[in-house]
């Protein structure tokens, strides 16, 4: 699930003064067991983020570990619902079977997953009532999801379990639910490894190979978005803004990319869903990891963007953002979430409030070429000081000293 890393590599990219900082505080916990579950090992911005930050943690002397839950897609059917409820779906209620499913694979897992550590801590609400089986040490809730207005039936269920927790981690202080009474907050950035197969620097002749391989032209404006076939993330909305930008520059070319991780069983529903709409279309290219798009492949379709969009309704983060502004690609943005921590507008990219807006904004970079520049260079050093896992690294020790430090 992970590799080796070597906090040492990083120096390049945030220089000796900040890997030495990174050590001191390391110092302090070394040692430390610690132990992160989530419910997915590939296909989201949580795996995503665990893959690189635990061999980093090991890498800086943390004993870290990565466990994933064990479940069937009926628990995934039911946490998906919870995941939609807490981004504010009201219309969703949980039956005494769907909450028995959930409580059931939870106590299951307890059996199986290595929970005994000095740090335990539990990612998004699929594996939240784990802390009914707590061994020693502190327990941690990680959620990344935008709980700013949540469905308080849903929540008020979930709520029992995370109150048993000892501290709490959110994206944004907003997220933070107002009525979790007693446990210590942590405000706390996702963020991305500028050394990862998804963000590594590329040859030109490297993405070129990516583009021959997927039929699509080099010479031709790309726009594209990386998102799961989500109906938070609108596909739709990204080929109607498509539609638009193509009647005043046709050679314009759309790339969607997803990937299809286990505890999303609404994604193919919503690839089907993107698929069909897209074949009224040419130039649009939709893509998943089934075709052999890796993280490498992201890598290279993303460098090769005129403009990122990123349509997203509700969106917790958005580390695909983060990701775009690091290859200094300009971003296209609806105001969602985190996403106005990295969209600056008028400076990283754009922020929008509709569709017609995004494809004007879209225009006006694909035509403006310098001004596509200057926005990208931007959001790269955005993100060079505020969104790196080595930061991410810092601010995790920081909560290991606070709660179990030496």
């Amino acid at each position: 699930m992970s590799v080796e890393k070597n906090i040492e590599d990083y120096e390049r990219v945030i220089g000796r003064d900040e890997i030495k900082s990174i050590m001191e505080l390391a110092e302090r916990v070394k040692g430390a067991q610690v132990v992160h579950v989530n419910a997915t090992s590939y296909g989201g911005g949580v795996a995503e983020i665990l893959k690189n930050l635990v061999p980093l943690a090991r890498s800086v002397g943390l004993d870290a570990r990565w466990q994933v839950l064990k479940a069937t897609p009926e628990f995934f059917k039911v946490t998906k619902m919870i995941h939609n409820a807490l981004q504010g779906d009201m219309a969703i209620s949980l039956n005494e079977e769907m909450m028995k499913i959930y409580l059931k694979v939870n106590e299951e897992n307890a059996k199986i997953v290595d929970l005994d550590a000095d740090v335990t801590l539990i990612h998004d609400p699929q594996p939240l009532p784990l802390i009914n089986y707590r061994k020693d040490g502190k327990w941690v809730w990680r959620c990344h999801i935008d709980m700013s207005e949540p469905n308080l039936t849903v929540w008020n269920f979930l709520k029992d379990f995370a109150m048993k927790y000892d501290a709490v981690i959110c994206s944004m202080e907003r997220y933070v639910p107002k009525d979790l009474m007693g446990l210590k907050v942590f405000v706390r950035y996702p963020s991305i490894d500028p050394l990862s197969d998804k963000n590594k620097p590329l040859r030109p002749s490297e993405i070129l190979k990516v583009l021959e391989r997927f039929d699509v032209d080099p010479d031709s404006p790309i726009i594209g978005q990386v998102a799961r076939f989500d109906p938070w993330k609108d596909p739709l909305g990204v080929i109607e803004v498509f539609r638009m930008v193509k009647e005043r520059e046709p050679k314009t070319q759309l790339i969607l990319i997803g990937s299809f991780a286990h505890d999303d069983p609404e994604g193919s529903e919503w690839y089907k869903k993107t698929v069909e709409r897209a074949s009224q279309f040419k130039d649009i290219h939709v893509l998943t990891n089934l075709d052999g798009v890796t993280d490498l492949e992201v890598n290279a379709f993303q460098r090769s963007f005129t403009v990122a969009l990123q349509l997203s309704i509700k969106e917790g983060f958005g580390l695909a953002v983060t990701e775009a502004l690091w290859k200094e690609v300009p971003v296209v943005a609806r105001r969602s979430g985190g996403i106005p921590l990295q969209v600056i507008d008028g400076t990283t990219g754009f922020l929008v409030n509709s569709l017609e807006e995004a494809a004007e904004r879209v225009v006006t970079l694909i035509r403006r070429p310098w001004l596509a520049r200057a926005l990208g260079r931007n959001g790269r050093e955005h993100v060079r000081y505020n969104f790196l896992i080595t930061r991410d690294l810092k601010d995790y020790l920081r909560m290991h000293i606070d709660l179990v430090g030496k």
